[in-house]
């Protein structure tokens, strides 16, 4: 390659770069639109109360439609989704499960969260940024819930939309009646109160406790 088209081949390159970042800015949502309250405190019915953070837009003069992820992953692991929901008009939470962040009680993974859930979506739906319409948002264990609440039949849950969500019993923790490695690594990172997100993404630590 000469030296012109290596010039021209590095001015289209820095051209392309310019123009995703101008795009990413553009699209980015603007985190001054959005109120941020952490620590806020949902009540169960059997007393337990869970730990939520709640993203509202700035200038949310009406009721709207809110949206919430039900999570044993800590809830400021959702910290860009609740900016993107509410910076575009969508008040959101993230939700503790029962016994992980902030959330009082005992995590009891797949057992829990039908019940829980729906009263979730109930007390969302008398806040007063919210106009009686709620959604469950989220992917795996946070999909899971959604399924599991939804069959509470909550009067407030309007839609749900799961993602890639385990069949309790059918692929988790055991496919056709086998056990997999994967629910060690799993259980230990959503063992405790808090955030084992290191330990959890080390690929070569578990490829090496697997081959053990």
């Amino acid at each position: 390659m000469n030296y012109k088209s290596t010039a021209a081949a590095l001015t289209l390159l820095s051209m392309i770069v310019a123009a995703a970042t101008w795009a990413e800015e553009r699209t980015a949502p603007d985190p001054g639109k959005v109120s941020f309250q952490w620590g806020v405190k949902i009540p169960l019915r059997d007393g337990v109360k869970l730990n939520a953070t709640v993203y509202t837009p700035r200038q949310q003069r009406e009721p709207a439609p809110c949206i919430f992820t039900l999570t044993p992953y800590i809830s400021q692991s959702y910290h860009d989704r609740g900016i993107y929901f509410a910076a575009h008009g969508y008040p959101f939470l993230t939700v503790d499960v029962r016994g992980r962040g902030n959330s009082e009680g005992q995590f009891r993974p797949l057992i829990q969260e039908a019940r829980d859930g729906h009263d979730v979506v109930e007390w969302l739906a008398q806040q007063p940024y919210c106009n009686g319409k709620v959604t469950m948002w989220g992917g795996s264990y946070a999909g899971y819930d959604q399924w599991v609440t939804a069959k509470e039949f909550p009067p407030h849950l309007a839609t749900i939309v799961p993602v890639a969500s385990p069949y309790a019993g059918i692929d988790f923790p055991m496919r056709r009646n086998i056990a997999q490695p994967y629910p060690i690594r799993w259980l230990t990172f959503t063992g405790g109160r808090a955030s084992q997100d290191r330990i959890f993404g080390d690929e070569p630590f578990w490829r090496a406790q697997n081959r053990e």
